[in-house]
This record gives structure tokens, sequence and C-alpha cells, in this order.
């Protein structure tokens, strides 16, 4: 059965099933609202549209505590089938589409970036826009982004993501690091030759310059790789 023109439809309703008190459609309608408010995110900026009850829709009174419902079990933005049931004798089941829009301040850039740019505070705007049009994991926080680098050439107005950054490098291929080792209270420096771009936390290998050893150590700052044992 399809749901048309966002109207609420209503199933296994007969004549018969007509007798007697009919249900009240505002409290249908408050029991929707309540469970859509009840299921959205706290603090969250939102426009609901839909979810509104015919007044000419006449069912039996129900007389059990009425279960709204979705599928899933939660409102999500974009459109959401709620269901409506009355269990009992002479009980119905409704549905309505309600559609949520949610809003979030996100990051976006206020000039273009080439890739490897180090992004700084300056380049970036907060700006509200609705999150159900943005593809997941797009930045909210300025400690995501700040001081971090482009993976590709990203234009102006671009809503920033995860896609968009990563670590900066702190470590290039072919340059000379310091090499840490050792274990607790033993220390070991030694020279080596980087054989990849790393940054910080990254393994990657390094040449020892020393014994001529191709090592496995971590970035752990501009020019300096460690590795424990």
């Amino acid at each position: 059965m399809k749901i048309k023109n966002l109207r609420v439809i209503w199933l296994l309703v007969c004549e018969t099933a007509l007798a007697g008190p009919m249900q009240s459609v505002p409290l249908i309608q408050d029991a929707v609202n309540q469970y859509i408010s009840t299921n959205l995110a706290p603090g969250g900026k939102y426009e609901i549209g839909g979810a509104q009850i015919d007044p000419r829709l006449q069912l039996p009174q129900c007389e059990q505590p009425l279960q709204v419902f979705t599928q899933s079990g939660e409102i999500k933005p974009g459109r959401n089938t709620v269901g409506v049931r009355c269990q009992g004798e002479r009980g119905w089941t409704i549905y309505s589409m309600v559609s949520v829009r949610s809003f979030k301040d996100v990051l976006v850039l206020n000039r273009s970036l080439q890739r490897n740019d180090v992004i700084r505070a300056e380049y970036l705007t907060a700006e509200t826009r609705d999150i159900g049009l943005l593809q997941q994991g797009y930045l909210t926080e300025l400690d995501d982004v700040v001081d971090k680098q482009a993976v590709r050439n990203i234009p102006a107005g671009s809503v920033l993501s995860k896609l968009h950054v990563t670590e900066l490098t702190l470590v290039k291929r072919g340059e000379r690091v310091n090499i840490q080792s050792g274990k607790a209270g033993v220390l070991i420096s030694a020279v080596g030759t980087a054989m990849a771009d790393g940054a910080k936390g990254q393994k990657i290998n390094v040449k020892n310059l020393s014994s001529q050893r191709v090592i496995q150590a971590t970035v752990v700052d501009s020019g300096q790789v460690s590795v424990y044992f």
C-alpha cells in the first residue's frame, strides 16, 4: 500500500467498526508530536513538516494508550513514516509521513585550498546548513581540522569533511630523521633516512644509517621517529 501526497491512510476500518464513540483526532496528533519531540536529539535545530492528521478522520475510540512507532524506532533527518496503533477489540492502525530537516553549524572554507595546504582557523567560517543534504563526515569543530592539511584541491564555499583533511606531514621521504629507541630507563639515539612520508602517530620505514638496517618507526614530531621495545 502506498502513501501519497503526505496524506494519512488507515487500515481495516469498516462501517461496523465506526459505530460508537470516535477517537479524538487532536489526541492522535498530540501523540505523534510527542513521539517526534522525544526521539529527536535535544538541543538541535529542526524544521518538521507533515504529520498533520486529517481532521475528518473517523476511528473508533481507543480504550488503550495509543502506540506511536516507526520501523527504525527513531526519527531521522529526511522522510519518516510514523504509525499510530490502537490495540484492542476495535483496533486500528494509521500512518503519516513526517519530514524532518536538521540544521547544524558546520565548517565552510572561505578561500580555496590546494593539495597539501595547511588549514588555518582564518580560512574557515561556521555556517548553518541542512545536514540532511550533506555527505556524512562533515566537520563542526575547529580542533578537528586546524593545522591539518588538505588531501586535494578544495574550492571556496565547500563544507569541510573528514575526507578533505589528513594529519600534517611531519616527516618527508628521503629526509634525515632522529631515531629514538630503547625501553624504560634506556634511550638510544641514531640518525636515519625516512623511506616514506609520515604524519604524527603513523608508522613508516626508516633506514638506520649506522647499521644500514631498515626498521619500522613511529613519527612523533618533525624530523623525529621512535622505536620502543
